[in-house]
Formats: C-alpha cells, sequence, structure tokens
C-alpha cells in the first residue's frame, strides 16, 4: 500500500493522513464507519501476510 498507485486503485486513505475520516467517502449514510471502511481494505489485501493464529480471531462484521 506504499505505492500511490495500488493505494490510489483501492481508495485506501492510510491512518497517518490527518482528517481522512473527511476525505473517505462510501455508500452509505452512516459517517461513522468511514475509517472502518477503509482499513478493513487495508487488512483484506494483506490477509496473506497475517499469521493465521491471528486471522482467525478476526471478525469481518459491522464494529470490526
Amino acid at each position: 500500500m506504499s505505492n500511490p498507485d495500488y493505494a490510489d486503485e483501492f481508495y485506501y486513505i492510510g491512518a497517518h493522513i490527518d482528517g481522512r475520516e473527511d476525505l473517505i467517502k462510501d455508500g452509505d449514510y452512516d459517517e461513522g464507519n468511514d475509517c472502518e471502511q477503509s482499513d478493513i481494505v487495508m487488512i483484506l489485501l494483506n490477509l496473506a501476510c497475517i499469521p493465521d493464529d491471528i486471522a482467525q480471531r478476526f471478525d469481518f462484521k459491522p464494529g470490526f
């Protein structure tokens, strides 16, 4: 995700970006989950690199 072209393709805005919650737009009216949706993209793209014992503990649901 450090490659800007690659990150742009997935519309990922890193947690290090100030005010990223204002930059993330999604298809629902819940403005409180925008960063969560962007972060889950990052996790899913890197899932193969996460050890199995940790990945198996993920519970992909609202509030993740």
